[in-house]
């Protein structure tokens, strides 16, 4: 799917980060590797640090703290805020919505439209695109996209293949249409024959046959076999970044009609330091241009990844000018989601530890 939007833009982003912080040294203590297998995985993945959500938060309150603070900081009014979009694996509850409860929350206007969508490693992008789609509409103030998930606490702290790279974070980000009207370009496609290559088995209303209970169970990465934990196939989800990603994203580029060289900055998710470094050299563009270091100090926060490089590493740039920037997610589903579009002058990029 290709899509063309005009006059869209960011004009923040807050990234709302755990308390609890947990180093690769610690986590070592919980897998079956030798120190020596350990630090060459931490070497090759770039893993140091990540932070977890105590077991008591969730995803409406600390969404609902952040949209507050920039209330408090008149950031943001809530007279203009015209629909909140949740993008999030660990809802509060399957029904309502995580959305309808930070707005009741928040006591927001009646008027506001309100929904949930799930779309893990593309979700950011993703959820751009349900925002870019409402602002079409007339009426239309501001977006609230709420990303992120309260997942680690959920992780198997002896699984090698996913939890030294999961982190939390919950992002903000406030979108609305811009008078230059500029284009943007979105592009999407999705790999759903591979769907079954990262799965949350145990999180659903499917009864699992025997032969998915044996494969999402496997102890391959673990001490333990459990299906209560994310179960991933590394090596097909690896496979997929490197063969078929490094092609979507030159086909953005190409509907975009610019060069590879013209973006200021590639904001991958990111995986890990590795896959990102990776796909930077399969595109032939500078390591300067594509940041590949969230999980070496907050860890994989799913859809909140994006946003996560963003204010880690460019806040200045974002704050003071605009440039034009390639934004990527990949992963579940089998799923890529790509926009090109100017960033920049935003009114808020700020990172802040909280007390969840």
């Amino acid at each position: 799917m290709k899509a063309k939007f005009y006059g869209k833009k960011i004009s923040g982003i807050l990234t709302l980060l755990p308390q609890t912080e947990y180093s690769f040294e610690e986590d070592m203590k919980f897998n079956s590797l030798s120190e020596k297998q350990n630090k060459k995985l931490q070497q090759t993945m770039g893993y140091d640090k990540h932070r977890i959500f105590k077991n008591d938060s969730c995803v409406s309150k600390i969404a609902s703290f952040g949209i507050a603070r920039l209330f408090d900081k008149g950031l943001l009014k809530k007279q203009d805020i015209s629909a909140l979009v949740v993008c999030s694996t660990t809802p509060d509850f399957l029904m309502p919505a995580t959305a309808n409860i930070i707005a009741s929350e928040l006591g927001l206007s009646d008027d506001i439209f309100c929904m949930d969508t799930n779309q893990q490693c593309s979700g950011f992008v993703n959820g751009l695109l349900q925002a870019f789609m409402l602002l079409n509409n007339e009426n239309m103030k501001k977006i609230v996209l709420v990303t992120g998930d309260v997942i680690g606490r959920t992780q198997n702290r002896s699984d090698t293949s996913s939890y030294p790279l999961s982190g939390d974070a919950i992002c903000i980000t406030v979108l609305e249409n811009d008078e230059t009207n500029l284009p943007v370009f979105f592009h999407n496609v999705s790999d759903t024959a591979s769907y079954d290559a990262l799965v949350f088995p145990s999180m659903g209303f499917r009864v699992l046959s025997d032969e998915e209970k044996q494969k999402f169970s496997s102890n391959k990465y673990s001490v333990y076999d459990s299906l209560e934990h994310i179960y991933m196939d590394g090596q097909a989800v690896f496979q997929y970044v490197m063969q078929k990603v490094p092609k979507y994203i030159n086909e953005t580029l190409e509907f975009a009609k610019i060069d590879k060289n013209e973006p200021k900055f590639y904001f991958f998710h990111q995986p890990n330091k590795f896959m990102v470094d990776k796909l930077a050299q399969k595109l032939e563009v500078p390591h300067e241009k594509v940041p590949s270091n969230v999980v070496t100090y907050y860890g994989n926060s799913n859809s909140s990844t994006i946003p996560v490089c963003i204010c880690h590493n460019a806040k200045k740039e974002m704050l003071n000018s605009t440039q034009k920037c390639v934004l990527a997610g990949f992963g579940a589903g089998l799923s890529y989601s790509g926009v090109v579009m100017e960033l920049g002058e935003f009114d808020f990029c700020e990172m802040m530890i909280t007390e969840f």
